[in-house]
């Protein structure tokens, strides 16, 4: 069995955690400062999964590192347990839950816009689903570990005390929590991603001019951008996982759903990264904030300037360093 150290844990989640939270307050800052990026009906669910990864970071990762670092818990407490795996389950689930929503609703946005074209259309079919997949994984997990009872015992020498398994001490809640919160979400990412493309490329050279493509690339390549993160490194592993659902034996490529496991970390860590990236607004403010910072930081050398002074008749030509 493939086994990685804590150590390697420890840097590998530090290098990419920093990035991370720099780039979702970097993101959230200008989405909600700036009135049209926060109005856009396509950035809410951005700015909502925004929020989330960079509690996410803040909290689970954060405690994280340290139990990488010294082996056991931060803070050897039941209650300190209970607050660190729900926030590991709630946070990550409700962000795979709103990429797949994101998934179907630019759909909503680039080929059934009368959809949202009033208030009440808006109330129904954008803000309504957007407030359901938010609270939704939030109070599920919280009455599965707060409510429910477990009898899984506290380790403090495992990651969240062990208490992970809470989640699958009831067969009836296991499976829901596996299909309904991990395998459904993420095949509707891939197949409404793919789905995507084909549309867009299909109208686009079906209908040619008429189809305003220049309007609607940038949500396309938002969405795919974040999409391919989950198909990469979160679908091997609920690809797995439902295999192993269906009967597949647990021997099969156990070292790789194991490695597979590790990986769905880095896609929470690389959501705020690509959101950042993928938006040419947010893009052209960072290279410009980039920009300031290195001409404020060129050195000036110093130049010698002539200078003329009189001494009694005649006319005396010196120079003086300036900086």
């Amino acid at each position: 069995m493939l086994v990685i150290s804590n150590v390697i844990y420890f840097w590998l989640f530090l290098i990419f955690v920093i990035p991370s939270i720099l780039c979702s307050i970097f993101s959230l800052y200008y989405f909600l400062v700036d009135r049209t990026l926060c109005k856009a009906l396509n950035n809410h669910v951005v700015i909502i999964i925004l929020f989330l990864s960079l509690i996410f970071d803040i909290t689970d990762v954060i405690w994280l590192l340290e139990y990488f670092r010294t082996g056991v818990s931060p803070i050897s407490t039941y209650a300190f347990c209970l607050v660190w795996v729900y926030m590991d389950f709630a946070l990550f689930a409700t962000v795979m839950i709103l990429v797949a929503w994101a998934s179907i609703e630019r759909h909503i946005l680039i080929f059934h816009k009368n959809l949202v074209a009033t208030r009440k259309k808006r109330l129904i079919f954008h803000y309504l689903p957007l407030a359901i997949f938010t609270v939704y994984p939030l109070v599920y997990y919280f009455v599965m570990f707060f409510i429910l009872p477990c009898e899984v015992p506290l380790d403090y020498s495992q990651s969240r005390c062990g208490l992970a398994y809470c989640a699958f001490s009831s067969a009836s809640n296991g499976v829901w929590n596996g299909i309904a919160n991990n395998m459904v979400p993420i095949f509707v990412i891939v197949i409404f991603s793919i789905a995507l493309i084909g549309r867009v490329w299909y109208t686009k050279y079906r209908v040619g001019q008429r189809f305003q493509w220049k309007n609607y690339r940038k949500l396309t390549i938002q969405l795919l951008s974040i999409t391919s993160i989950f198909f990469v490194f979160v679908f091997p592993a609920m690809l797995l996982y439902t295999a192993y659902s269906a009967g597949l034996s647990s021997n099969f490529a156990a070292d790789y759903y194991i490695v597979s496991l590790f990986l769905t970390n880095f896609g929470a860590f690389l959501v705020p990264v690509v959101c950042t990236i993928s938006s040419s607004e947010l893009r052209t403010k960072f290279l410009d904030i980039i920009r300031i910072c290195c001409r404020q930081r060129l050195p000036v050398a110093p130049q010698t300037l002539p200078l003329s002074r009189l001494r009694g008749d005649r006319t005396v030509r010196t120079t003086q360093p300036v900086q």
